[in-house]
């Protein structure tokens, strides 16, 4: 099975033969070969080895590699973007501070023209467009629930929260624009971050979710998270060959990525949410991980690989499908999603976006 490629360090990536070779490079300064220490390159390729150890890496076999994703300043030859087209391996780009830069996609030869205008045609019937965002909506809201839920069982005191949800998600088919749909899953997202507080275990500053820029180590650990999603669904919906910049909730004008937006809605609750909850609860990452610039608090390097670990994991847990009925990962899931909707897009068939169940 492929595996993600996190890389940390400021880099040179090239190719040689059939891998990647990963240069590491001292104050942005390139060296020799014979310069460079071995352990100097700081890559961790998730699953290779016992995710607790960071697993240094000069060369990696291109066909183990499923996606890149870099959080330091890096350098790339032609070569290495023709082994990423190659095989099929997106890069991801992050800033050190954790936000997303850009992605570099290889020649697309998945694409089709009839996904393309089955999309178009879609979104310029409002009826189609609406009902779509519905459904990421509901998928959403149903996901969030359920995480209160699993909580609620535990222990926590979320009773009001879940009933105020569950009556908000019965308005979702009242809603007749985009605008007012949007309303309504703020006012989801409004009750559901509020709820947060009665699930840590950790004392935290969350009143509120707070995105440009995040202020405090919750809404850091979201953004960052968030970010990865995107990331995850950016991937799935290049492989499946939909457009990433025909979206439904997010319109293009929004964004320039708005599907893998759209899609994320949907997994962010059991996915992003569940990995804070864990890295929050069990003292994974506390506030010493974090460092402060302005108004902005963004993860260091060491809290970044411990959530990239957990979600990592979590991405590769298994559940029963609930139509599927067979244990199927989540990463799978995720692209199964996009293939409901492409079967929604060309045949008309009945689309309903993954709602957890627990």
């Amino acid at each position: 099975m492929r595996q993600n490629l996190y890389l940390f360090s400021n880099s040179i990536l090239r190719r040689k033969n059939n891998t990647l070779y990963l240069e590491a490079v001292d104050d942005k300064q390139p060296r020799h070969d014979a310069d460079i220490d071995e352990d100097e390159i700081d890559a961790v390729l998730i699953g290779e080895k016992d995710k607790e150890k960071a697993v240094k890496k000069k060369f990696v076999p291109a066909q183990n590699v499923e996606s890149v994703f870099t959080f330091g300043e890096v350098k790339l030859t032609s070569q290495f973007l023709g082994c990423l087209a190659e095989y099929f391996i997106p890069m991801h780009a992050f800033s050190y501070y954790g936000r997303y830069v850009g992605s570099f996609f290889p020649k697309d030869e998945i694409n089709s023209g009839t996904i393309v205008l089955a999309q178009a045609e879609k979104y310029f019937s409002g009826e189609n467009r609406l009902n779509i965002a519905k459904n990421f909506i509901k998928g959403a809201a149903e996901n969030s629930l359920s995480n209160l839920k699993y909580y609620s069982y535990r222990g926590a005191e979320l009773n009001e929260e879940i009933s105020r949800i569950a009556d908000l998600i019965k308005t979702i088919d009242n809603a007749y624009t985009i605008g007012s749909l949007m309303g309504t899953e703020g006012n989801i997202k409004n009750v559901y971050y509020g709820s947060w507080k009665k699930i840590f275990r950790q004392e935290v500053e969350f009143e509120r979710r707070v995105k440009n820029p995040p202020d405090n180590m919750i809404n850091s650990l979201v953004s960052f998270g968030n970010m990865m999603m995107y990331s995850v669904c950016l991937n799935e919906i290049y492989r499946t060959g939909l457009n990433p910049s025909i979206g439904y909730l997010h319109s293009p004008g929004d964004n320039r990525l708005p599907l893998s937006y759209d899609i994320a809605e949907i997994f962010k609750p059991v996915i992003t949410d569940k990995v804070i909850f864990r890295v929050i609860n069990l003292d994974i990452i506390k506030e010493k991980d974090f460092e402060r610039k302005g108004k902005l608090m963004f993860m260091n390097e060491k809290a970044k690989r411990k959530f990239i670990d957990e979600f990592e994991d979590r991405m590769k847990t298994t559940i029963n499908h609930p139509v599927l009925k067979r244990n199927v990962s989540y990463r799978t899931i995720v692209r199964l999603e996009c293939y409901n909707l492409i079967n929604y897009l060309k045949e008309n068939k009945n689309y309903e976006s993954f709602k957890y169940q627990i």
